[in-house]
């Protein structure tokens, strides 16, 4: 825990594995959707520009399974991450979904609505972040397995490389638009962190952040901190 731009206390939020794991997921699925939505241009750019058309798309395939390798390799490390690693272990512990998650979204909507007073009180991640989290894995899932499907389709039916080709193309532009819509927004545009939430670069987040988004984080690292002062302000007077 550490100083933030104007002298307000700030806690990590992420460790530096992660804000690294997140870039490279970030750049790699960048360039998942932009080559792939490219597809859908190809004729024309054929058309229009002959042989440099047929080198620009032949590029685009490679460049769309490189991003892909990435994307394999660093969902793989995430899950060799929360299961071997000890702030691994703590991400995917305080990520599990709960009853809980359940109420704070019912008590929120009913405070959006103006039927509650009071927001509930929110842990380090909350009901949506957890429903983005797991639902990266869910589409990753798909995403991995029909566009490997594709990149061996020698191997396989029509029939089933057509399924292949329908679910990659959905699930990537269900994909596109989450990540547009509602991750971009919630780093950018959220009234709360506008112009950007500067977690995912330097992995700290305020004090005052912390007490309006994830107020029952905050007052449980707080009560430790004073637990922990106490014990060593005890231990400190026993050895006098």
């Amino acid at each position: 825990m550490g100083g933030h731009g104007n002298n307000e206390r700030a806690f990590v939020r992420l460790t530096k594995s992660e804000r690294i794991q997140h870039v490279i997921l970030f750049v790699s699925t960048g360039l998942l959707i932009f080559t792939g939505f490219m597809l859908m241009g190809e004729d024309w750019a054929i058309k229009l520009f002959g042989s440099a058309g047929k080198s620009l798309f032949y590029w685009r395939g490679i460049v769309h399974r490189i991003a892909a390798v990435a994307v394999i390799a660093v969902c793989s490390y995430h899950l060799y991450y929360v299961l071997f690693k000890a702030d691994g272990r703590s991400w995917i512990r305080d990520m599990l979904p709960r009853l809980k998650d359940g109420v704070d979204a019912y008590q929120n909507v009913m405070y959006m609505l103006g039927k509650r007073e009071e927001r509930p009180k929110l842990d380090r991640f909350t009901y949506i972040e957890k429903l983005e989290y797991f639902s990266v894995y869910f589409g990753m899932f798909i995403v991995i397995t029909t566009g490997t499907m594709m990149w061996t389709q020698s191997y396989w039916p029509k029939f089933y490389l057509d399924v292949a080709d329908a679910l990659h193309l959905g699930e990537a532009t269900l994909a596109a638009l989450a990540i547009i819509v509602g991750h971009i927004f919630a780093v950018h545009y959220n009234p709360h962190v506008y112009p950007m939430n500067k977690a995912f670069i330097d992995g700290n987040i305020s004090e005052t952040l912390m007490k309006e988004e994830h107020s029952l984080w905050y007052e449980r690292l707080i009560a430790e901190e004073a637990s922990k002062s106490a014990k060593s302000t005890e231990g400190g007077h026993g050895n006098a």
